[in-house]
């Protein structure tokens, strides 16, 4: 993510305004729907690991966690396909469901302390991000350069926190994989 929005904020600037770089054929709009791709491995990612996110912190976990396949998967497949950034309208059930699962797996021993943390801070990332594009106005937005702040909460500092739980989980499993069965224990 933080990789491909480094491209799209050099070729289309801190600002609404649209300065139309361009590089390798693709416009500034194109990178940043090239976004998608990395939001579509997050959602694979999150997908893999459904059942200790969303199977043992019960409906509220649930809830998050198919809030969070939808904020994030339905945009990254809408990118890819017009192969274009779109206005991030799906950010708040993505941000809201980061943080239920975040809070109804906040007693899982099975979930990393660094994952739960993780997930819970990206929530949090996506809202200030959401709320910032909302409610700030655009001359205000632009006097500040809004469009990067935005991309370094939305997809730099996001981009990291799902560093941050993959690892989290990485370590989980390969702890699991290590440790011996009943059997082996007997």
């Amino acid at each position: 993510m933080a990789v491909m929005w480094m491209r799209f904020t050099t070729l289309h600037g801190p600002t609404s305004f649209n300065e139309e770089g361009h590089w390798l054929g693709g416009s500034g709009i194109f990178w940043g729907g090239m976004i998608g791709f990395a939001s579509l491995l997050i959602v694979l990612g999150l997908y893999g690991h459904r059942i200790l996110l969303a199977g043992r912190g019960g409906r509220l976990a649930r809830i998050g966690y198919w809030l969070t396949m939808i904020g994030l998967g339905v945009p990254a497949v809408v990118e890819l396909a017009v192969r274009a950034a779109l206005p991030p309208l799906l950010m708040p059930l993505a941000a809201t469901g980061l943080i239920l699962l975040a809070t109804a797996n906040r007693h899982d021993p099975s979930l990393p302390p660094t994952s739960r943390g993780a997930l819970l801070t990206m929530g949090i990332l996506l809202s200030v991000a959401f709320l910032m594009a909302a409610a700030i106005p655009i001359e205000t937005s632009d006097s500040i350069q809004g469009y990067r702040l935005y991309g370094i909460l939305s997809n730099v500092l996001f981009g990291l926190g799902c560093v941050v739980l993959g690892t989290g989980l990485a370590r989980r499993a390969a702890a699991e994989l290590t440790a011996p069965t009943a059997t082996e224990a007997a």
